[in-house]
């Protein structure tokens, strides 16, 4: 870790900080403390303060130099430990910022570049922007486009974006939602995964959110995956694959050679 002029100001002043704190509060109270153990005075809350009265400026006299010093640099000492954390998570939480703020510029250059054989948009996953209300249908859209992926080269899912590029955000998936918010729609979107591909598919799915122009977007992060995936509904169990910039289904005969060819 590198120390900038603000992580050792930060330093200074925790060492200070812990320094008077343990001189001019713990040092005295130190010194009461001695008294009632040494003189087997059954303690009181009235008894206390008197004896802090008169026991407060002696604990600052040249005699009591040496518990005084002693104290300060065990007070330093906190103060250095403390100074250092203080100053790590700052580091780290700076770093995290500009972390943050490249990855939002990939989501944006990815939304500039468009849907491709690595990259999908979906404008929602349950709100139907054509029909104006909640259509549970667009879960198998989803469960499609993620198996299409893992059953390829893997690839990026921004959810949140219409098929032109266009951010749409996630606030009316919010609205049909039991908990309205990101940790809500993380997991839909993992039930959704859970349900439809199977609780094994769900740690090859990596889930993040960011915000462009003051809207929401989720991006899922695909894995590929050395097994074969599959859509599972109430009918049929069906294996799509990602081919150029659209998932498309294959039948057994289809699903046996692709995954043929793939292994060899």
């Amino acid at each position: 870790m590198t120390f900038t002029a603000q992580h050792i100001k930060t330093i200074i002043v925790q060492v200070v900080m812990w320094s008077g704190i343990f001189y001019f509060l713990v040092h005295p109270f130190t010194m009461v403390l001695y008294w009632f153990e040494y003189s087997n005075t059954p303690f009181s809350f009235s008894l206390f303060q008197d004896v802090l009265k008169s026991r407060f400026l002696e604990s600052f006299s040249f005699d009591m130099r040496g518990m005084g010093v002693l104290l300060t640099l065990l007070g330093s000492f906190l103060g250095l430990i403390s100074g250092l954390f203080i100053a790590t998570i700052k580091q780290k939480n700076k770093l995290i910022g500009t972390q943050q703020r490249l990855l939002v510029r990939d989501i944006d250059a990815l939304i500039q570049a468009g849907e491709n054989e690595m990259v999908e948009f979906k404008s929602s996953i349950r709100y139907d922007y054509y029909r104006k209300t909640t259509n549970k249908e667009l879960k198998l859209v989803i469960a499609k486009t993620i198996t299409g992926f893992m059953n390829a080269k893997g690839g990026k899912l921004i959810i949140g974006v219409d098929d032109d590029g266009n951010v749409l955000g996630l606030e009316n998936d919010f609205k049909t939602l039991k908990h309205k918010n990101r940790d809500g729609y993380e997991r839909e979107v993992f039930r959704i995964i859970s349900t439809q591909l199977g609780h094994e598919a769900c740690f090859s799915n990596h889930i993040s959110f960011y915000s462009l122009n003051e809207k929401d977007v989720c991006l899922v992060d695909i894995e590929p995956s050395e097994k074969p995936v599959y859509v599972s509904d109430t009918e049929n169990t069906t294996f799509y694959v990602r081919t150029g910039n659209a998932t498309y289904p294959l039948s057994v005969k289809e699903a046996v050679n692709y995954l043929e060819n793939r292994k060899q």
